[in-house]
C-alpha cells in the first residue's frame, strides 16, 4: 500500500420510483423481456420524477453519512457527475450550500460516468498525500434515464438513477495502493449525448438522448479492462488469488461474466449487485462495496480492486486495504 487514506463511510440514495423490467413487455410486445434479463442480469430500475434532479439525491446521500460524523472536518468535496444541475456553476458549490459545510471546503466537479468513482478516489489520494485535504467527500450521482426513451431497448433495461457518498479520510495506516487509468476518446460517440451542449448551439431543437453502442463499450471493455488489471496486479506485487473480491463498475452481466471469464475468476471473487439496483454509473461501486459490507463480504483487511470502465471511453483500476465502515 501507498498512500495513507482510507474509506471511512458510505451512504447511498436511491429515487421512489421503480420499474420491473418484465413490466415493459406489455408497451413493447416485441420484446424479448427473457433473453434481455439474462444478457443484462437486471430485474428493476430505478428513476426519479420530472422535477427530481441529480442533486436532490446527492444531497439525500450526503445528508445520511454527515449524520455520522462532524461536518466541520470535511475539507474537500468531490462531485462526480454527468447530471449537473445548470451547464455553470460547478454543481459542488451548490452541494457544498446545501450541506451547510464550511467557507472554507474545496469544492469541485469531476465530469465522469462509470469510471469516475475511482479516478475521484486517485484525486483524494493525491491531496491527502500532498497534505492538502485530510477529510474529502466523495458524492457521485447521476439520471441517466432523463436522457433515454422509452422505445429504447438497449439502454431503458439498464439505467438506473442514484447517488452515493463516501467519506474518504487519511489515516495511520496506508490502505491505498496503486492506481492505473486509461482513455481511449476515439470512441466518444459510442456512448453519449449529444444535444443540448456546444456542439448543438446549446439550443435543444432535438431531443436531449442518450445513445449507447452496446456492442462496441463490451469489446471495449473486454479489450483493455483485463490488461489493465493484470498490470495493475503486476505492479503492486500482488497475486490474484490474494484479492478477496473484484468489485467492477456493474455494467451488465453479460459484461461481468465476460471479465470474470477472462481473468479467471471464480464466482466469489467477483461481487454483484444488480439484479435488484440496475446500472447506476458513477455510483456502482460505492453501492456495492456499501452492501458486501453490510453483508459481512468484506472485512478489516481485505484486499480489494476497484475497477470503473465505460463513457468516454475511460477506465480505472485501483487496490485498496479495506477498513470497517461507520
Amino acid at each position: 500500500m501507498i498512500y495513507n487514506l482510507s474509506i471511512k463511510a458510505i451512504e447511498t440514495a436511491l429515487p421512489k420510483n421503480s420499474f420491473k423490467i418484465s413490466s415493459l413487455k406489455k408497451k413493447n410486445p416485441s420484446w424479448d423481456i427473457k433473453k434481455i434479463i439474462a444478457k443484462t442480469g437486471i430485474e428493476k430500475i430505478w428513476y426519479t420524477k420530472k422535477n427530481q434532479t441529480a442533486l436532490d439525491l446527492a444531497f439525500e446521500a450526503s445528508k445520511k453519512l454527515l449524520k455520522k460524523i462532524d461536518k466541520k472536518s470535511i475539507d474537500t468535496l468531490i462531485y462526480v457527475t454527468q447530471s449537473p444541475e445548470y451547464f455553470l456553476p460547478t454543481t459542488a458549490c451548490i452541494l457544498q450550500h446545501k450541506l451547510g459545510l464550511s467557507n472554507h471546503v474545496k469544492a469541485f466537479d469531476i465530469n465522469l460516468g462509470c469510471s469516475g468513482f475511482v479516478y475521484a478516489l486517485f484525486v483524494a489520494s493525491s491531496l491527502a498525500q500532498n497534505n492538502m485535504s485530510k477529510n474529502i467527500l466523495i458524492v457521485c450521482a447521476d439520471t441517466y434515464t432523463k436522457y433515454i426513451e422509452n422505445s429504447d431497448r438497449t439502454n431503458k433495461t439498464i439505467f438506473s438513477d442514484g447517488a452515493s457518498a463516501s467519506l474518504v479520510s487519511r489515516s495511520k495506516k496506508k490502505c491505498f495502493g496503486n492506481f492505473l487509468m486509461g482513455t481511449d476518446g476515439s470512441g466518444f460517440k459510442d456512448l453519449i449525448v449529444e444535444n443540448g451542449a456546444s456542439k448543438s448551439g446549446f439550443i435543444n431543437k432535438k431531443k436531449t438522448k442518450l445513445f449507447m453502442n452496446g456492442a462496441k463499450i463490451f469489446m471495449f471493455t473486454i479489450a483493455n479492462i483485463p490488461k489493465n488489471i493484470e498490470k495493475l496486479l503486476k505492479l503492486s506485487k500482488i497475486k490474484k488469488k490474494d484479492i478477496k473480491i473484484f468489485f467492477f463498475h456493474q455494467g451488465s452481466k453479460v459484461i461481468l461474466d465476460s471479465l470474470k471469464n477472462s481473468l479467471k475468476l471464480k464466482d466469489y471473487q467477483s461481487y454483484s449487485n444488480l439484479r435488484f439496483l440496475g446500472n447506476t454509473v458513477s455510483s456502482t461501486i460505492p453501492f456495492s462495496l456499501k452492501q458486501a459490507s453490510k453483508e459481512n463480504k468484506i472485512k478489516n483487511n481485505d484486499l480489494l480492486v476497484l475497477s470503473g470502465f465505460g463513457v468516454g471511453l475511460s477506465w480505472g483500476s485501483c487496490v485498496i486495504k479495506w477498513n470497517n465502515l461507520k
